[in-house]
């Protein structure tokens, strides 16, 4: 009689448990969360920022904005993120957001604007963060600037009064397989474009899936334009590196320059 995966599976826990009360090991899961502070070897608190707070706020056309955000608390349930709300300008719009840092360090850009192996770096995953991208009407928006981080999901009664949900995001980009509604995953510029009413307010939402772990902090870089996106790519937007990219393995800074550099110049 064969013996399922999920058997095995449950097998092998309880054996490495059963090993665990004989040797006294420490299973301590802490630190496989994306919020972990290995300095304090405590859990630090989602970080909901209001960019419409800060005196240089980033608005439609005004350049590149780059921020920091903390980790996400995902066992508390509490996405770390930020928010802005621009007003409508009856034209469309195009918001574009590039999380820390590369997605790939091993990779660069050739002279013709298409990925080679690079040569003096090997991947470094630890350094790089992921934010998914959200817009809609401020009005539709299920969270609190400043306070949480929500979406643009609502419901509404159909003829028999059944609520039915819908989703309001006017965030909409296309996944690897060409499906409306993906996002781009780690270390990879987000983006789209809508349609605005002039004097309406819309909110832009970054939400934070993971953080890098070798600081806990996210840094990114954010563009609000008025038209539609142009070709995005790691070089659209830089800026996005962390200081604490020193301690990348060979002592190489700067990985957006190992990537981009090649091609730009």
């Amino acid at each position: 009689m064969s013996t399922s995966p999920t058997r095995l599976l449950v097998l092998s826990a309880a054996l490495l448990a059963g090993l665990c009360v004989v040797s006294g090991c420490d299973l301590n899961p802490f630190p496989l969360l994306q919020n972990y502070d290995p300095d304090t070897s405590t859990l630090l608190d989602g970080e909901v920022i209001d960019l419409d707070l800060l005196e240089e706020r980033p608005d439609i056309d005004s350049g590149v904005f780059i921020g920091t955000v903390r980790a996400s608390n995902v066992g508390a349930g509490d996405p770390s993120g930020a928010s802005l709300t621009i007003q409508g300008t009856g034209e469309r719009v195009c918001v574009i957001v590039d999380p820390q840092s590369v997605w790939r360090d091993d990779l660069q850009l050739d002279d013709s604007g298409n990925e080679a192996t690079n040569p003096y770096m090997t991947d470094f995953p630890h350094d790089d963060g992921d934010l998914d991208l959200l817009a809609g009407l401020a009005s539709f928006y299920t969270g609190t600037p400043g306070e949480k981080i929500g979406d643009f999901f609502g419901s509404f009664p159909d003829s028999n009064g059944v609520d039915r949900s819908i989703d309001l995001n006017l965030c909409l980009m296309e996944d690897y397989h060409g499906q409306v509604g993906g996002t781009a995953g780690r270390a990879s510029p987000e983006w789209c474009s809508f349609e605005t009413q002039e004097g309406i307010d819309y909110r832009i939402v970054l939400q934070v899936f993971s953080a890098p772990v070798d600081d806990n902090e996210l840094k990114y870089a954010l563009d609000v334009r008025v038209g539609d996106c142009p070709e995005v790519n790691e070089c659209t937007l830089r800026g996005d590196y962390d200081d604490h990219d020193a301690d990348l393995p060979g002592g190489f800074t700067q990985v957006e320059e190992l990537y981009c550099d090649a091609f730009e110049d």
